[in-house]
């Protein structure tokens, strides 16, 4: 008995070293098939919310020294899923990897619809090398309820306020908060005539990326048409991507345009005067226009020793349209001699100011060209007795 079950131990132990020998021989064949190649990504598990998308980066390790080709394939999807391999733009079934690790050489691009209810689905993707290796990768995508806080688009001062000739800022921030980034483009219910413009790090951009969970922040600069009429301007801005639109509302308010003139009611701007003498000119003070002007001040800038006075030097209100009569009454210093002079007056308020030249010519009083003449004509007349008293001789 003992030689019996020795002989089957033997035996026992001859088939061991044969199956271990054959699993040496044949073990380095399956590790290269199997073990040796991976497909894999970085997040294999992800939440969405029903109704959205998110992009898979696929690597491959383990392909031959030259390369290979690696067909792809999904499993059965889970109903409300889609999903497709791509590379760039194209839709793709093989690609071609390279030895080693070839990292994100094509995309897995998985679509959900509105359909899908709350839980944790599991969907299945293979790769299959030329050789015959295979591997394949099982992604977990959780979907839960939409949460409050959606992305959005919001503006620090939405209203703002300028009188006409204003150039408007506004400081936004587009705020991505999907799991998956966006490319939102920008668009303006603006009227005709208006220019809105959109910047980010003082470049202008038609549209921006925002990646998943980041902001970015957008200058909007809105520019009324020349002469645009006062009151309110609602302006709604939106941004829109592939998933969604966000929009922010502007509003802003034209005041009016201030403009004010001053000059001579007849146009003249040239007149006479004589030392230590007053001068009158009317002025005509304009609101040109759209707004009322209040607390205009009259003022002046002569020579030295020269007075110049107003009928009235305020003007509480003026009307968008009116205008005002005032009369000023100018007086050459006594050391002004014969020539011309310049005298400024100006109109201001609070919002504008205009300034009116006058040029003033300062002449001999009357009283002194008489004398002049009597002295000549005296002068003449003596020649003239003189010469016809000794003429005759």
């Amino acid at each position: 008995m003992e030689r019996i079950t020795s002989k089957k131990r033997t035996v026992f132990a001859l088939i061991m070293v044969m199956a271990l020998i054959y699993s040496m021989a044949v073990s380095p064949c399956i590790a290269k098939a199997d073990d040796g190649f991976e497909m894999y990504t970085s997040t294999p598990g992800i939440s969405l919310t029903a109704g959205e998308s998110a992009d898979f980066d696929l690597s491959f390790y383990g392909v031959g020294e030259a390369g290979e080709d690696v067909t792809l394939e999904t499993g059965a999807m889970p109903s409300g899923f889609t999903g497709y391999f791509k590379s760039g733009t194209y839709e793709v079934s093989k690609v071609h990897a390279l030895s080693d690790a070839d990292k994100g050489a094509v995309t897995f691009s998985l679509s959900t619809d509105d359909t899908v209810k709350n839980g944790s689905y599991d969907i299945l993707l293979k790769a299959t090398t030329e050789s015959g290796a295979q591997d394949t990768l099982k992604l977990t995508v959780n979907i839960s309820e939409q949460q409050a806080g959606e992305s959005n688009f919001t503006v620090e001062y939405p209203d703002q306020e300028g009188t006409t000739g204003t150039v408007f800022s506004y400081s936004t921030t587009v705020i991505n908060n999907s799991l998956t980034s966006q490319n939102y483009n920008f668009s303006t219910n603006a009227p005709a005539g208006w220019t809105v413009t959109f910047t980010n790090n003082d470049t202008q951009v038609s549209s921006l990326d925002v990646d998943a969970g980041a902001s970015a922040g957008v200058k909007i600069t809105v520019t009324p048409p020349e002469g645009v009429a006062a009151g309110e301007y609602p302006i709604s801005c939106t941004a829109t991507s592939a998933k969604e639109t966000l929009s922010t509302d502007l509003n802003v308010k034209i005041l009016g345009k201030y403009d004010i003139e001053v000059t001579t009611k007849d146009g003249n701007l040239a007149l006479d005067a004589y030392a230590e003498k007053s001068s009158d000119v009317t002025l005509l003070v304009k609101n040109n226009g759209n707004i009322d002007l209040t607390n205009i001040q009259l003022t002046s800038q002569a020579n030295d020793e020269w007075k110049v006075d107003f009928d009235q030097n305020k003007i509480d209100k003026l009307a968008a349209g009116a205008s005002q009569e005032i009369k000023a009454h100018i007086t050459p210093g006594s050391n002004s001699i014969t020539g011309d002079y310049v005298t400024d007056i100006t109109a201001s308020c609070d919002n504008k100011s205009d300034t009116v030249e006058l040029r003033v010519t300062v002449k001999t009083k009357t009283g002194w060209g008489i004398f002049a003449i009597a002295i000549i004509l005296a002068v003449i007349a003596c020649l003239y007795g003189i010469i016809k008293k000794y003429g005759r001789r």
